[in-house]
């Protein structure tokens, strides 16, 4: 997969650097939150904003962002959303288009918000808990190897 060379590098900018340890992992899990989000092209925007506001490593958030990458990203937004209407109660909501205007579609997808803004956050949370945790005990294990 192409996103996890990006990762893989700029993971090792980052450890290069005198980022601590917890900004590091926590830029990182912020990245990634927002790499399950359906706003699909503010992923990195806002993860760089978060990162800037609360002094995270920027980079790491860069990196994080590219977890859910363009070919994942249709079939974790189906989880999201399936989760999310199982979360909410509500069943399944078949698309039905009778015309395949912008209009048409967007008034056929609204019933889906709620569950897939509700699935991808409940998701984009778990996974940025593991990847702080995963991240935090590389970050330690590599900067404590180089002192």
């Amino acid at each position: 997969m192409p996103g996890w060379g990006k990762i893989r590098d700029k993971l090792h900018e980052a450890f290069s650097g005198e980022t601590d340890e917890k900004a590091l992992a926590a830029g990182f899990a912020v990245g990634v939150f927002f790499s399950f989000s359906p706003l699909v092209s503010l992923h990195t925007v806002l993860a760089l904003l978060v990162a800037l506001i609360f002094r995270l490593s920027k980079i790491a958030a860069a990196a994080g962002v590219w977890v859910n990458n363009p070919y994942t990203m249709p079939f974790v937004f189906y989880g999201c959303l399936r989760l999310g209407e199982w979360m909410l109660g509500s069943g399944f909501h078949p698309l039905v288009c009778e015309q395949w205007t912008l209009d048409a579609v967007l008034r056929a997808a609204l019933p889906c918000i709620a569950p897939l803004m509700l699935g991808t956050t409940v998701v984009g949370l778990a996974a940025g808990a593991v990847a702080y945790v995963v991240v935090y005990r590389i970050a330690v294990r590599v900067k404590s190897a180089r002192r």
